[in-house]
């Protein structure tokens, strides 16, 4: 979609004077409305450039355009609104997409540049939840479309939370803990509600709070 862009950017700036197809692919987008077509030029943006109204700018560019590629031009409120030609389109899509196969659309914007990802960075000392799945699979999705970009990605999913959540679970395995419920639950046990009457027991001086400084 890119290179048909600026295919018909360059088809409207050989109607518009000292404007070329970089500057008219910049301004070139897509309509929120599909129905008024796959592309739109605001006409404003050249109306101080022509000395002309934005309407009568699309009226006229309108007449000019004529291209295999578009099948519909519509002028409304300033904009040029233009709608491709499907079967002109795919016969140049389908044959470059089975050339180029999985590398279809790859682009090189990012050459030499890096980014860095940062996954969700679980607590192990706590369960896993749904949050580190969802920010797990949002990180892989966006390595992924910036490594198809060109860029070079890193991603980092640190796992040197080392607080006083392992102290507690040490002092909680010593005091109330089963060794065998402790290898075949995993830290769940230690997680689970078996002890709520003695975990508040931890937050009192001398209690198992200060075992943690001990451990």
């Amino acid at each position: 979609m890119v290179n048909i862009k600026y295919e018909l950017a360059g088809k409207i700036a050989a109607h518009v004077p000292e404007m070329d197809a970089d500057g008219i692919a910049g301004w070139l987008e897509v309509p929120p409305n599909r129905e008024l077509g796959d592309l739109s030029l605001p006409c404003f943006r050249l109306s101080k450039r022509l000395r002309k109204p934005p309407q009568q700018i699309a009226d006229e560019l309108k007449e000019k355009l004529r291209d295999e590629l578009i099948e519909r031009i519509d002028s409304v409120s300033g904009y040029l609104n233009i709608t491709l030609n499907q079967s002109v389109l795919a016969s140049r899509l389908i044959p470059a997409i089975i050339q180029q196969g999985e590398q279809y659309g790859a682009q090189d914007l990012g050459r030499g540049r890096t980014v860095v990802f940062d996954y969700s960075s679980p607590n192990i000392a706590k369960p896993f939840h749904i949050a580190h799945l969802r920010s797990t699979v949002i990180g892989n999705a966006l390595v992924q479309i910036f490594n198809f970009l060109g860029y070079r990605t890193v991603g980092i999913n640190h796992l040197g939370d080392w607080g006083t959540q392992f102290g507690k679970l040490i002092v909680a395995y010593r005091r109330w803990g089963s060794r065998e419920e402790i290898e075949r639950l995993g830290i769940d046990k230690l997680l689970l509600p078996d002890h709520a009457a003695q975990w508040p027991e931890t937050h009192r001086p001398g209690s198992a709070r200060e075992s943690i400084g001990n451990v």
